[in-house]
């Protein structure tokens, strides 16, 4: 009966040991829920290549918010997976004036820039106050960073740029995004500070949503 009781007792304290391993396992797929840290978007087309995952930033240049996400998801872009595809979709969140802000990102990217204009068209608003709804405003920022007038009016007005825009802005529509930043991956899902919690945040669930789409 003494050694029944012992072999007993030691199966419970194993079984017992082993419950946090168990607590920690159920943990990851529960931690995040949809509709409540995210949702489902409407998906009208492919985003990523096959073996990918896009995850993509909705901003807007004119946001604040967008303004200090800009230096948490730069870092962690820094260290995101070989199979993880980041790219940014400007939106002019229906404001016409706006459009000129979505054509300077792909008029950068165009030009291959993109990494010093992009924080540089940030500060010119955020900082130096400018609207840079105008063409000329917008220039001047460019020519700050190297690039001719010349240059810039080509790329600004070109087919190219004015497509990708078009592309951005239809997209954003189609995710059903209203408000920036906001993070979609692989055209399937979205959160945003308010779904997420906060910055910091909306990148944790955007890698648990990663692991979800692998």
């Amino acid at each position: 009966m003494l050694k029944h009781r012992i072999r007993a007792s030691a199966l419970a304290l194993a079984s017992f040991a082993l419950l946090p391993l168990a607590c920690s396992a159920q943990d990851g797929p529960l931690r995040y829920q949809e509709n409540q840290h995210y949702k489902r978007v409407n998906q009208a087309e492919s985003v990523s290549d096959a073996g990918t995952v896009q995850v993509a930033e909705v901003f807007w240049y004119g946001c604040s918010h967008c303004y200090r996400f800009d230096p948490i998801v730069h870092k962690w872009e820094a260290d995101i997976p070989a199979d993880v595809e980041f790219v940014r979709i400007p939106t002019s969140l229906g404001r016409k004036q706006a459009l000129n802000h979505s054509r300077a990102y792909y008029t950068a990217e165009a030009l291959g820039v993109l990494d010093k204009v992009h924080p540089a068209l940030f500060k010119a608003i955020h900082q130096d106050g400018k609207s840079l709804y105008s063409v000329d405003q917008i220039a001047e920022v460019f020519e700050d960073q190297g690039v001719d007038r010349k240059t810039f009016d080509n790329t600004f007005t070109s087919f190219s740029v004015e497509n990708k825009v078009r592309r951005a802005e239809k997209l954003v529509r189609q995710f059903g995004v209203t408000g920036v930043p906001a993070i979609v991956v692989d055209g399937e899902y979205m959160t945003s500070a308010r779904y997420a919690g906060g910055f910091q945040q909306m990148l944790d669930v955007a890698d648990f949503l990663v692991v979800k789409q692998r």
